[in-house]
């Protein structure tokens, strides 16, 4: 993925796939320890060391990822090695200063009076490397007289002066840090999102007006280097027009290295791309609606989007490129009120649900592209109302997908072969789905397109059981406009047609579908924060 820009109202879905991937998925990780550098003031060997050795841990322990490119103006002086520690120097205090984990008032005036004295060292050091540079000027001129004993030695000695000043200042940043530890407090982010949309009467979903959309609600608290956690909290409206909140992620990890992170709780399955990189924030994607077959459960997808269990995650550098990896254990889901149920609470059987997803992302000849394989397996039940249990079916998933973004294009396309056997009788029925989406970007403006289809077993009890459960084909057109970094307006025209099928209700009934044909317009304006 490319890294981010920061222009105003350009925003490229790489941005969003790594936010979502990264922060979202995998929680904030501390900041990439930099290494300070070989130059050093002049002839004060013994002092720098120590200096750029305390720098270096105060610059390691502060959290300033989301304010690191505004604040890079402040840090910009002249580039010379003496200017250079001063510039990293005030860079440090400042971020302190604005950390927005510094919440204590005492420890906030106390920070801002060491940025008040830094400052006033900084202007010292100033005047005294012009005092320095003009002397080796009227030294390189003048090379036949030598300069007086007292001015050559005043220079060294005013810098000794202002340097031990400056590790003074440092070393009482370093103590405030070190007495605030490693607990970054409670992060708050979000998203909101609001909507109209209109559709023909045979539309199932029949959209005629206005929606509230969706407020998410993630807090991402940190503790220490390692140790992670992601809570996120969405209300949203029913389509029978009642009030829900979910907690739909809920998982604390431990990052052991770049190779392997381990996480528990109830997480996004990673399957694909799309669940793994667009979330429930609906600014993070360019389009405004998920694709049919891997919605979430509880607006019609057919394969459980969330899992509950363990999940272990990792990359490493693989040939040109690097090599990305999941594989989780979780609950078996079940087929409830004619959905998807992956079984929050506990498992409604003692089979569990197994998955793996290898991804590659070559980075020098093909930079953007992402393609991996992916599939999963458990035994699902289908239940009646009741409680009866309706069928067993043995589900086995495998595919591939890929992703692109690079040059202002963006794709992602993943595909999906089910090879089910009911679990009773032993019939195996094959069923298979899939999507691509292509965009580009002009400016602001992301105009795209997106295929869908679905071609399932009228047989398989795993999707007959599903009040979805149905063969498809959806042709999607839109554009997504970025107003800002944090907010968009989005725009989507659809096209579905599905054919007739005999299904099963929630009673175990036969509830024949006559099949039909719809077309929906939706907008939606979504916000970050």
């Amino acid at each position: 993925m490319r890294e981010q820009s920061f222009a105003p109202g350009v925003e490229t879905t790489a941005v969003r796939a790594t936010m979502a991937r990264a922060f979202l998925a995998h929680g904030p990780r501390p900041c990439a320890r930099r290494t300070f550098g070989t130059s050093c003031v002049p002839r004060i060997p013994g002092s720098t060391a120590r200096l750029a050795s305390n720098i270096e841990s105060a610059r390691w322990r502060v959290n300033a990822r989301w304010r690191i490119h505004s604040l890079r103006g402040h840090a910009m002086l002249e580039n010379t090695p003496l200017q250079k520690v001063v510039a990293t120097v005030a860079f440090a205090a400042v971020c302190c200063a604005l950390n927005p984990t510094a919440r204590a008032d005492d420890q906030a005036e106390r920070i801002q009076a060491l940025e008040k004295r830094l400052e006033n060292s900084v202007e010292l050091i100033q005047k005294l490397a012009a005092r320095v540079a003009e002397l080796e000027r009227a030294a390189a001129g003048n090379t036949t007289r030598p300069l007086p004993a007292a001015v050559a030695a005043s220079a060294p000695a005013e810098q000794a002066r202002a340097i031990a000043t400056l590790q003074h200042s440092v070393d009482q940043i370093s103590e405030g840090l070190s007495k605030r530890g490693s607990d970054t407090g409670l992060p708050l982010h979000g998203f909101a999102d609001v909507q109209a949309g209109w559709s023909e009467a045979s539309d199932p979903m029949r959209l005629r007006g206005f929606s509230a959309g969706n407020l998410d609600i993630y807090l991402t608290p940190q503790f220490g280097d390692r140790v992670k956690t992601l809570i996120e909290l969405v209300v949203e409206y029913d389509p029978d027009g009642s009030q829900a909140v979910d907690m739909e992620r809920s998982q604390v990890g431990y990052t052991v290295s770049d190779a392997l992170t381990v996480w528990m709780g109830r997480f996004h399955t990673p399957f694909g791309l799309w669940n793994t990189s667009f979330h429930h924030g609906a600014n993070l994607q360019t389009s405004i609606s998920r694709p049919r077959f891997v919605d979430f459960e509880d607006k019609g997808g057919l394969i459980p989007a969330h899992s509950v269990g363990l999940w272990a995650s990792g990359k490493r550098a693989f040939g040109d490129g690097k090599l990305t990896y999941d594989g989780y254990l979780s609950n078996g889901p079940s087929v409830r009120n004619r959905s998807i149920d992956f079984n929050a609470f506990t498992d409604d059987d003692s089979g569990k649900m197994f998955g793996l997803n290898v991804g590659y992302q070559p980075t020098h000849l093909l930079n953007g592209l992402t393609v991996g394989v992916h599939g999963f397996g458990s035994t699902v039940r289908a239940y009646a109302a009741s409680g009866a249990l309706l069928s067993r079916t043995r589900l086995r998933m495998g595919g591939a997908y890929f992703g692109y973004d690079e040059s202002d294009w963006e794709a992602i396309g993943e595909y999906y072969h089910f090879a089910n056997a009911d679990a009773d009788s032993g019939a195996r029925r094959s069923s298979n789905a899939g999507f691509v989406q292509v965009g580009k970007t002009f400016g602001s403006v992301t105009p795209f397109v997106r295929y869908e289809q679905a071609s399932l077993n009228p047989n398989d009890n795993y999707f007959l059981t599903q009040r979805t459960g149905r063969s498809f084909k959806r042709a999607v057109v839109g554009a997504r406009y970025a107003w800002d970094a944090r907010s968009s307006f989005k725009f989507e025209l659809t096209q579905t047609s599905e054919p007739a099928v005999i299904q099963i209700d929630e009673n175990g009934a036969l509830a024949p579908f006559s099949g039909a044909s719809y077309r929906r317009a939706t907008f939606q304006y979504s916000i970050a924060f």
